[in-house]
């Protein structure tokens, strides 16, 4: 979103707890007569007991003459400010604003260390000083909350629908919706790497298309809304590591859309269809089957044990309405694929960005091993029609339950959603936010429970483009891209 809506002392922008301002070019000498000068880089940092290290690609402080300069950097931006110190005996007194952080200095091993209260959180914070420590340089990346990538808006493309994680702390892989020929509405999953730069910013791979429909297929016209997760998956003899639901169908129509699963290797693929047991989710089997309903879609899947049992997620839209599905399956081998148990989401104190009772649909979850949470971020009805696109939403809702000590055995019981945040027209900026995914860790889980990034599609109205040359859905859909933003857990 456009304003930086990350707060002091939680987990990835931290302004207050920040570290060294971007673009310094002191690089400092060592200690000098006060003892304490030069460039500190963070060893370990804990917010109420939990270790967030690790989710800091960059993390200085640079003490010089007086002045303190701070820096962050984290997957979703980097955050910078400047400040004075003091050093009274064996403390250093750091002042950032109106707040003064005390440090604990440990001459022998040239720690500082921080220990106290943060916006009414518990944080302690450790750097060590760092002789060699050569300051980063600013990229050519693209910010977490600018357009990630996309062609020109000159052309017939669109990119929507993503899903993302991160490995080995600043490897971005993202799947999403996207079509290969200009002008043409056929949807394909298409793949990007992106590699975390030490500033905070991101630079993406070029484009690849990575699943495709196929002819005489049961998802012969679409193959699109990907949601990937990490596992161990066997099949036909083959160890798999990844494993990619989508939404198929071979209706031209918006109907009768079923739900898939294909496997890979490599994130990149190859990605292999399993044709043994696709689709997953069949709608024209099921006795929910209409011709004229929307069918079952818009899948979310989460690793259940780090190995081979999923939870997958997706929607239904049936004659007798629209709601969420939740099926767990034992996938480590899809030779022998095991249902093992399936329910329908509650829809308890679920709402849309205005406050109103709502249904969960188009949505995608993620888990908070921390706090022990199952997240959803859902599209809100009614759909926006102003501007002459009235088929996508404009605003979104993050909610949340308390697991307790069922875990996720609570999903196939009794519980009732909390609302946890929001992402609509006014909080991006344009026109329309839509089909988000969030931004987990390989097995579908928050890489903080503090703040949640989520990646969504923002979209103009046709209004805006009355003179595109397609007409029709294009004055919107070409100007589909991503963009990332960050939601505060409560």
């Amino acid at each position: 979103m456009k304003k930086n809506i990350l707060r002091a002392g939680v987990l990835m922008l931290s302004v207050l707890l920040a570290l060294c301002v971007a673009g310094c070019t002191n690089t400092g000498s060592g200690n000098t007569d006060t003892g304490v000068e030069g460039w500190y880089t963070l060893t370990e940092k804990t917010v109420d007991g939990n270790d967030i290290t690790n989710t800091f690609i960059t993390n200085t402080v640079y003490l010089k003459a007086g002045k303190a300069t701070l820096f962050e950097a984290t997957a979703v931006g980097a955050s910078e400010q400047e400040g004075t110190y003091t050093v009274e005996g064996d403390t250093i007194n750091i002042l950032v604003g109106v707040k003064t952080y005390s440090y604990e200095y440990n001459k022998t091993n040239q720690l500082m260390t921080y220990a106290g209260k943060v916006n009414r959180q518990q944080v302690v914070m450790t750097y060590k000083y760092s002789a060699d420590y050569e300051p980063h340089k600013e990229s050519k990346g693209v910010a977490f909350t600018s357009e990630l990538f996309g062609e020109s808006l000159n052309e017939n493309f669109y990119n929507y629908c993503p899903t993302a994680f991160i490995e080995n702390n600043n490897t971005l892989h993202i799947w999403y919706c996207s079509n290969k020929v200009s002008g043409n509405v056929t949807d394909y999953v298409a793949y990007r790497k992106g590699t975390l730069n030490a500033d905070g910013k991101w630079t993406f791979s070029e484009k690849k298309l990575v699943l495709e429909p196929i002819a005489g297929t049961w998802d012969a016209r679409h193959v699109c809304d990907p949601s990937v997760v990490k596992g161990s998956f066997h099949m036909k003899g083959e160890s798999y590591s990844y494993l990619m639901a989508y939404l198929g169908c071979y209706t031209s129509n918006v109907t009768c859309n079923e739900v898939g699963i294909a496997v890979a290797k490599n994130p990149e693929g190859p990605w292999v269809k399993v044709d043994s047991l696709n689709p997953i989710a069949n709608f024209y089997m099921s006795e929910d089957y209409n011709e004229s309903s929307w069918g079952y879609g818009q899948p979310s899947v989460i690793s259940a044990d780090g190995e081979g049992k999923i939870l997958l997620f997706y929607t239904k839209g049936v004659k007798s309405g629209t709601y969420c599905y939740v099926e767990e399956w034992d996938l480590s081998n899809i030779d022998d694929a095991k249902l093992l148990r399936e329910k329908r989401l509650s829809d308890s104190a679920v709402v849309n960005a205005s406050g109103q009772v709502d249904v969960i649909n188009n949505a995608d979850f993620a888990y908070d091993p921390l706090l022990n949470r199952l997240y959803v971020v859902k599209e809100d009805f009614p759909y926006a029609d102003k501007g002459g696109t009235n088929w996508i939403t404009a605003g979104n809702t993050v909610l949340y339950i308390d697991l307790g000590e069922k875990g996720l055995d609570t999903l196939f019981g009794e519980y009732i959603w909390n609302v946890c945040g929001k992402v609509t027209a006014q909080t991006t900026g344009y026109k329309r936010a839509h089909n988000m995914g969030f931004m987990t860790d390989a097995y579908g889980r928050l890489l903080s429970p503090y703040e949640i990034p989520v990646i969504y599609t923002r979209s103009d109205e046709s209004a805006d483009h009355p003179d595109w040359n397609k007409g029709g859905q294009w004055p919107a859909l070409h100007t589909y891209r991503l963009y990332g933003t960050v939601i505060e857990t409560k």
